[in-house]
This record gives C-alpha cells, structure tokens and sequence, in this order.
C-alpha cells in the first residue's frame, strides 16, 4: 500500500509541475484539461489519480505521456518499442507473461472504472488478438 501511495506523491508532484510550468492556475488546468475543477485538486492532492481519459487528455492537449505523468518515465512508446524489439527472447516472453497475468487479473484492480477496465481490455486485445482458430 506505501509504495501505491508514494507513486501518487510523485504522480500528483508532475501534475502540479506540469500546471506550474504551463502558468496555470488549477482552475484554467482544469478547464484545459475539460475536467472539473473538484477532480483536478483530487489530482493535484494526490487522493485520486488519473483516469485514462485524463491521461489521454494531457497527451492529446500537452504531449505529455501518461508514461511520465503515473511513473515519471521520459521514455516515448516508440523507445520502449525498439526497446522490446530489440531485447533478448527471454526479456520479451517475461514481458509478454506480465501483460497477460495483468489482463488476466484486470478485473481486481479496484482503481479503475469498469470502463478503464474495458478501455484497456480492448487495447491489450488489439495487440494480442485472440486466436480465432475455432
């Protein structure tokens, strides 16, 4: 549990960073950010974090990657991209078991909406689409 509340210290530390760095107050951040001005403090507090929509929103708006707003990672996806490619076999199947012990334990998270869940069901199932050999 300490290690989920200090990631959302340093989460809530870049969102506040983002906002300060932009010259925003939190109510024009909220308003850019097309979320209320009540869920925003709970951002920038730290009592909630992103939801995906949320964090879609600073890429779309900031180019900022949720990446760096939940982990405080630089890295873009197409780094981490090459990075996997050009990993060893064994980095690349631990990575695959991880994604799929996390899809397949989605449903426990309790962080996330039913509709995060689905969002990110129906991302992972892109990627690895369901074998349709029946």
């Amino acid at each position: 549990m300490s290690s989920m509340h200090s990631r959302n210290n340093n989460c809530q530390d870049r969102i506040k960073q983002v906002r300060k760095q932009l010259g925003l107050t939190q109510e024009a951040f909220a308003e850019a950010l097309d979320i209320s001005y009540s869920a925003y403090k709970k951002l920038e507090s730290g009592e909630n974090i992103p939801s995906v929509d949320t964090l879609f929103k600073f890429k779309k708006k900031f180019h900022i990657s949720s990446d760096y707003i939940l982990f405080g990672e630089l890295n873009s996806a197409d780094d981490n991209w090459n990075h996997f490619l050009n990993s060893s076999v064994q980095e690349q199947a631990e990575l695959y078991y991880r994604i799929l012990y996390y899809y397949s334990h989605i449903q426990t998270i309790n962080f996330l909406s039913e509709q995060e869940q689905q969002e990110i069901t129906d991302y992972i199932e892109t990627i690895f689409p369901k074998s349709s050999d029946k």
